[in-house]
């Protein structure tokens, strides 16, 4: 049975909104496994994050909810984003300096309850913001929870962050990257 993966893609360094897109329309690609356009369970807007500038500018953050086939264990997953950003240009430093070309972590799983990985606290700013505007049910309702046990409003979380294109925006290209490959064949046949 397949699970929902909650990833946050972040850069701060080269073509970002290039790079977050580009990476994400990979990820729906490999991790789902049939090609379904439905694997896209949800995206945030791409976000620009003021908390976080770095040369050249701001990091840029995108957030996924993507269905995952049962094959894929979070380790495996994990493993084959290094692989993803070192493709686009990343180069691990023991000591995270940045700035970095992608960033791919797996925050969180959905599989009948919200799961977060011990690493990553939904609450960081960032992360919230762009999980917040995931509109699952499950994600919702263990993100109000969060929010409630730390003392904030999720609205106020948002200070700090600047769009720079809407969901639809992403959701729109992540379908047309979806759509290339089977266009490609039919024209091939």
């Amino acid at each position: 049975m397949s699970w929902t993966a909650l990833i946050c893609l972040g850069a701060s360094d080269g073509p970002r909104i290039e790079n977050l897109l580009l990476s994400a329309a990979q990820l729906l690609s490999e991790f789902d496994g049939t090609a379904d356009p439905s694997a896209l369970c949800a995206c945030s807007e791409l976000y620009g994050d003021r908390h976080r500038v770095h040369r050249g500018g701001a990091t840029v953050n995108l957030m996924l909810a993507m269905k995952v086939a049962p094959r894929w264990s979070v380790e495996t997953m994990e493993r084959r984003f290094k692989q993803i950003e070192a493709a686009f240009g990343r180069e691990r430093d023991p000591q995270r300096v940045l700035p970095v070309p992608l960033d791919i972590d797996l925050v969180g799983r959905i599989d009948g309850e919200v799961q977060w990985q011990d690493r990553y606290d939904p609450a960081r700013p960032y992360l919230f913001h762009g999980l917040h505007q995931l509109t699952l049910p499950l994600l919702r309702k263990a993100l109000d929870a969060v929010a409630l046990q730390r003392g904030f409003r999720p609205e106020h979380n948002a200070m700090g962050f600047y769009p720079l294109a809407g969901a639809d925006f992403v959701e729109r290209f992540l379908h047309a990257q979806a759509a290339t490959p089977a266009t490609a064949a039919k024209e091939a046949s």
